[in-house]
């Protein structure tokens, strides 16, 4: 029998966190004919996951030898159970109040909606700006760097990439959710294929979110639904990494979607600008770890 609703979580050295996750998923959300996979890429200590077997009966788990990156473990998970709709969880998330079963439940009234994020809060309740965003195109990733978007958040021009300008509260079109919590239609997936597995880590879900929108979906913020997002406890374990990762899916993205329109000297202005970022938090990211050199105890 088809599941209805497939909830992928990648796990890479989750341990400390995914049992959290697992134990608000399952107690929060009453969906039938529901298929929870956690895809581990390789982490160094796999001990958690007999404890999470036993916990969990209904568990699926699925083994990597090494890390394959986020969007190749979730086409994994996809590919082994398929499913009327998919949900892609981060491990070091806590489902609020049925979020899952709220969010399905306003995919399937919504026909012309092929993607639906919620709300993802902070642990103090308060809003992550990156669970609702606009595409990142020269003009918006410009405001939002020089700082515009920050000084005029409720400008509906400088505000728009995180979508400052829109109630928080309320539901509304987005062009891109966050991938902590990205629920969709296996149609979308008929449409444009599954996420590209050039982005290692970070971008893929902004550019699965702009594939579905190109192929005329619409995407939706949902804010009726929340689930609590520890953010960073995985990249925190190796930040340089991180980011390099990050700044790197931001060429892959431009260069994937932008680039070909652009000339030769706007290429290069933005391929600069992105290395300059690179170093900068290379370089803040040591400056933070000497200062946290002997700070403890």
């Amino acid at each position: 029998m088809k599941n209805r609703l497939t909830v992928v979580i990648v796990a890479y050295n989750s341990q400390n966190y995914l049992e959290e996750c697992l134990d608000s998923l399952y107690g929060q959300t009453n969906v039938p004919h529901l298929k929870v996979v956690v895809v581990d890429n390789a982490s160094a200590d796999r001990s958690i996951f007999p404890v999470l077997q036993a916990r969990f009966p209904d568990l699926s788990l699925l083994f990597n030898c090494e890390n394959l990156g986020f969007a190749k473990a979730c086409n994994q998970g996809i590919n082994c159970f398929p499913a009327s709709f998919y949900l892609l969880l981060n491990p070091d998330s806590v489902v609020l109040n049925d979020a899952v079963g709220k969010c399905l439940s306003y995919l399937e009234s919504s026909s012309e909606v092929g993607i639906v994020g919620c709300r993802v809060e902070n642990p103090d309740g308060s809003l992550q700006l990156a669970c609702r965003r606009s595409i990142p195109r020269p003009s918006t990733a410009f405001y939002r760097l020089t700082g515009l978007g920050w000084l005029f958040p409720h400008s509906q021009r400088f505000g728009r990439y995180n979508y400052t300008c829109r109630d928080d509260r309320e539901t509304h079109p987005v062009d891109a959710v966050s991938g902590s919590f990205l629920m969709f239609r296996s149609e979308v997936l008929d449409s444009i294929g599954l996420l590209d597995e050039t982005f290692f880590l970070y971008g893929e879900d902004l550019d699965f979110c702009y594939r579905t929108m190109l192929a005329g979906w619409g995407i939706h913020y949902y804010s009726k639904a929340a689930v609590t997002h520890y953010k960073r406890r995985s990249s925190a374990q190796d930040p340089e990494a991180s980011n390099f990762h990050f700044y790197n899916a931001m060429k892959i993205f431009y260069r994937k979607h932008f680039s070909a329109s652009a000339g030769p000297f706007k290429n290069r202005a933005v391929y600069f600008g992105i290395d300059c970022l690179y170093r900068l938090a290379l370089l803040r990211n040591r400056l933070l770890r000497k200062s946290n050199v002997g700070s403890e105890g």
